[in-house]
């Protein structure tokens, strides 16, 4: 089966302005940097209870604040098959992604470095014609991408959804839960925490997205 051919980002990445959301987003980062000691790359998944609670944007912004300040070689892929809108952001063509790549006769590059930064943009399946995603074939697009990329941040459909369990959360590293914290309830963020965890998900924590107002001890008490 041949290599997809995986153009590397750029060495010496140009300053960039900090983004609003990045102070936030510095804990979370310290908060996983002990996993970057490892010899190869970490997988990590961000993904919602639910469908719209922000975990596109926090996927996006911590890909971006990890290849900047974190100055380490990141890619950020964009699973969501049915609106890749975070792959569409950065201008990439989602009609092709990694699955396709696997078994391309002319192994045509499908990672997109960031201008200025050491971040690149993918998918993880396209939309032109879709490849077979299960677990065996997802896991080992992350192994072949652990030996290219320091950090590797899948942006997943929600819990919710019904598609996120096709992406191996067995096979990632850690996964993150996104949190809208004043909207989601209680029992919708149990549910998705047990889904994640039956699947074999290493859940790391929960971003709480869109806080305004004190957070109960019992919210945090159950993430």
């Amino acid at each position: 089966m041949p290599e997809p051919i995986l153009r590397e980002p750029e060495q010496i990445p140009a300053p960039v302005a900090p983004r609003p959301i990045a102070a936030e987003l510095s804990s979370l980062l310290a908060a996983v940097r002990p996993m970057f000691d490892r010899d190869s790359g970490v997988v990590l998944h961000i993904v919602a209870a639910t469908p719209g609670e922000g975990a596109s944007t926090i996927a996006r912004e911590f890909a971006l604040l990890a290849a900047t300040s974190g100055q380490r070689h990141t890619l950020l892929v964009d699973a969501d098959r049915r609106n890749p809108h975070t792959a569409r952001e950065f201008g990439y063509d989602s009609g092709r992604g990694l699955v396709e790549a696997q078994w391309s006769v002319d192994n045509a590059d499908v990672i997109q470095p960031v201008p200025g930064t050491l971040l690149s943009v993918t998918c993880l399946i396209g939309q032109r014609r879709p490849g077979l995603a299960n677990a065996g074939t997802v896991s080992e697009v992350y192994r072949r991408l652990r030996s290219r990329f320091e950090l590797v941040v899948v942006d997943c459909p929600s819990v919710a959804s019904g598609d996120y369990l096709e992406l191996a959360p067995e096979a990632a590293d850690g996964v993150i839960l996104v949190v809208r914290a004043e909207a989601t309830r209680p029992a919708v963020i149990t549910h998705a925490k047990v889904q994640v965890e039956r699947a074999g998900g290493n859940l790391l924590g929960a971003v709480l997205n869109r806080r305004t107002n004190y957070i109960p001890n019992f919210l945090y008490r159950m993430l």
